[in-house]
C-alpha cells in the first residue's frame, strides 16, 4: 500500500513539474486571468513572456504594432522600480462588448501605496485571450 501511494505521488509531481515555466505563458481562461498573469509575469521581471502572453501572434515582430506592447510593458516596469515592486492587482471592473472582446480595468497597487489604473481590452484570438494596446 506503501508503495503504491509513493507512486502515485510520484506520477503527481511529475505531471506538476511538467506544467510549470516551460513555454508560453497561459493566458488563463478568461480576461481577467489574462490581465493578472501579463502584470505578474511583469512584475517578476518575465517582460518577454509577459508580453507574448498578451500579444496577438506576430504583433511583438510588427514595428508599429508591437511598439505599443513595449511601450506599456516598459512604462509598467519603470513604475514598479520606482515605487518597490507590485503588491497587488485589483479587477475594478470589466466590461463584455460581446463573447470574444472584453476590456478589463484594474489597478496595480505598488509597494509604496502608488496605485497604477490600467484598462487592457481584451479579444479572443484561436482560444487565448490576446490584449490590444
Amino acid at each position: 500500500m506503501g508503495t503504491r501511494h509513493f507512486g502515485l505521488l510520484l506520477l503527481l509531481a511529475l505531471l506538476l513539474t511538467g506544467c510549470g515555466d516551460g513555454g508560453q505563458p497561459s493566458t488563463g481562461e478568461d480576461p481577467t486571468a489574462a490581465y493578472r498573469t501579463f502584470f505578474t509575469e511583469l512584475s517578476r521581471g518575465n517582460t518577454q513572456r509577459a508580453l507574448e502572453g498578451l500579444a496577438p501572434e506576430g504583433a511583438l515582430g510588427n514595428t508599429f504594432q508591437g511598439a505599443g506592447y513595449y511601450m506599456l510593458a516598459d512604462t509598467v516596469n519603470t513604475s514598479l522600480e520606482e515605487h518597490g515592486g507590485l503588491s497587488e492587482i485589483i479587477i475594478d471592473h470589466t466590461r463584455e462588448h460581446d463573447d470574444d472582446s472584453v476590456t478589463v480595468e484594474g489597478r496595480l497597487i505598488l509597494r509604496d501605496g502608488t496605485e497604477l489604473e490600467r484598462r487592457i481590452r481584451f479579444s479572443r484570438e484561436n482560444g487565448r485571450w490576446v490584449g490590444r494596446v
